[in-house]
């Protein structure tokens, strides 16, 4: 009997203008949404490529350890084109510093603004579907139970042997069988605008991770069609039923976001940004005035010697070049840097602390915000599809995390090296080549032979010994651990609300 009523409700629902428009709507909305993300996410691989290229190679022209900086730029991810999760509120790229932990990737001004805050009104595969999907669900069910009552088929329906309990998971069964096409339609779609591209390539798991996505969309489906089944089992005209539950779906995927996100910003502050810069300054002016002392030191035990260079060309971060000049100024820029660059790294330690209070509050913020959103299944929906494509707040710090377990891996190895003492640190001129300082008093500088002191005469480095940065690969099995919860909280308010309808209807007034 459940069978019977799922397939004339099917059949009906087939044929109605609303599943027309709905079908329509899905072919106009959906390739465009897409087309949209594979054109971001191809735009994205263009990037990532050409400053690959320019990071590898600034990486084999070093010609001095100083300035050695890896740059790291982050992998677009392929399951981005389904949904983005913060991926446009973050940079695309790390450059490691030695007077710096680094805190958010670069290319975006995160430190404003809480990146970890959804932005709502981003256009992409998951975000369409919780829209259309949940309205489409809603349209078809939220005269599910009072249609039957004002054609006044329901009276005539219980007066034989089906009971409410059939009836109702028969119009269950239908309205399910009815939109399922619809849902499948889009991701297949999906799929093939995926497949037929051929600057895309999904692997293994990001094809599984479609399918969680798929199987979490029909549950976030069934949410909103039991929802509409609750409210209509509640109401005696359709009329009546459409608007509460319009009302709702306005609520739940416009409103509640929005006022969680302004909540968790009133309710968690967080520390402006400037002020994390601001003490930050603090500790470098202390730096400076250290460096400064210590640099007065060193010159006074060399009986302060003329600070010249032929070719002499400082950067951030401690970077330098130096070529030509007498060697008692070598071994005086010796000493400074074994002793600044180490000291320079513990600054950065001390700055980190302000960083890591920073990025705490900023996700405790993002917490609130995601505990106040759980109240809408939208929210829980787009949550669960952000952990599914690793596009998450979560995601994103154990990637930063990475990033800066690279850079001690880095530093590490510097210290093993001793590059900090080593004049290869600033120079790749020999030690010999420099004058002493009788040679540099004796020597017409202005005319003599000067190619040792080009640092175009000098081949770079053999770098291949030092530490690379790896990309991590993240296993489905851990996106979906990280989803888990969410999907459970979703099936469970699935749960709740088929308990709460059947209550309802129960004790429905069919006359």
């Amino acid at each position: 009997m459940i069978g019977l009523i799922a397939k004339k409700d099917f059949l009906l629902n087939l044929l109605s203008v609303r599943f027309i428009i709905g079908f329509v709507l899905c072919l106009v909305v959906i390739p465009f949404t897409l087309v949209v993300g594979v054109d971001g996410y191809l735009n994205q691989v263009r990037i990532y490529q050409v400053e690959k290229e320019e990071a590898d190679s600034r990486w084999n022209d070093i010609k001095e350890y100083s300035l050695l900086k890896p740059t790291i730029v982050k992998e677009p991810s392929a399951l981005s084109i389904f949904s983005k999760g913060i991926n446009d509120n973050i940079g695309t790229k790390k450059t490691i510093r030695f007077g710096e932990v680094p805190l958010f990737l670069d290319g975006k001004a995160a430190t404003r603004d809480n990146p970890f805050l959804n932005a709502f009104f981003s256009i992409d595969f998951a975000s369409v579907i919780a829209i259309l999907i949940s309205l489409l669900a809603l349209v078809f069910s939220y005269d599910a139970i009072t249609r039957e009552r004002e054609d006044g088929t329901m009276k005539l329906t219980f007066t034989g042997q089906v009971s409410r309990i059939t009836f109702l998971f028969g119009k269950l069964l239908g309205l399910l069988l009815t939109l399922l096409p619809i849902l499948l339609f889009c991701y297949l779609l999906g799929c093939l605008i995926v497949v037929l591209n051929p600057n895309i390539a999904f692997s293994g798991a990001d094809w599984g991770g479609i399918a969680l996505l798929f199987l979490t969309s029909v549950i976030y489906m069934l949410v909103f069609i039991l929802l509409g089944m609750f409210i209509s089992s509640l109401t005696r005209s359709s009329s009546t039923s459409i608007i509460i539950s319009l009302l709702c779906w306005i609520w739940f995927l416009f409103l509640i976001p929005g006022i969680s996100s302004y909540l968790a910003q009133s309710l968690v502050k967080a520390t402006l940004y400037d002020h994390v810069e601001h003490s930050m300054a603090e500790l470098d002016g202390q730096y400076q005035k250290e460096l400064y002392d210590k640099r007065i030191a060193i010159l006074k035990t060399f009986e302060n010697p003329q600070m010249n260079f032929y070719n002499f060309n400082i950067r951030e971060d401690g970077a330098m070049q130096i070529y030509g000049g007498a060697q008692k100024m070598v071994k005086v820029m010796q000493q400074t840097i074994a002793w600044s660059e180490p000291r320079r790294i513990d600054y950065a330690d001390k700055k980190w602390a302000f960083q890591k209070k920073y990025q705490d509050e900023l996700r405790h913020q993002q917490q609130v915000q995601q505990y106040l959103s759980w109240l809408s299944p939208s929210e829980l929906f787009r949550q669960t599809t952000w952990k599914l494509c690793r596009t998450d707040a979560d995601s994103y710090l154990r990637y930063m995390e990475t990033i800066r377990n690279y850079r001690e891996t880095f530093v590490s190895y510097y210290k093993e090296k001793k590059w900090f003492e080593s004049i290869n640190y600033f120079t790749a001129q020999p030690f010999d080549a420099f004058f002493t300082e009788d040679q540099m008093a004796e020597q017409d500088l202005f005319n003599f032979d000067n190619s040792a002191w080009q640092r175009s005469a000098y081949e770079p480095f053999d770098v291949s010994d030092v530490p690379r940065y790896v990309t991590p690969r993240f296993p489905l099995s851990s996106a979906l651990n990280a989803a888990l919860g969410r999907a459970v909280a979703l099936l469970a308010l699935v749960i709740v609300l088929l308990l709460a309808t059947i209550a309802s209807f129960m004790k429905y007034d069919v006359r």
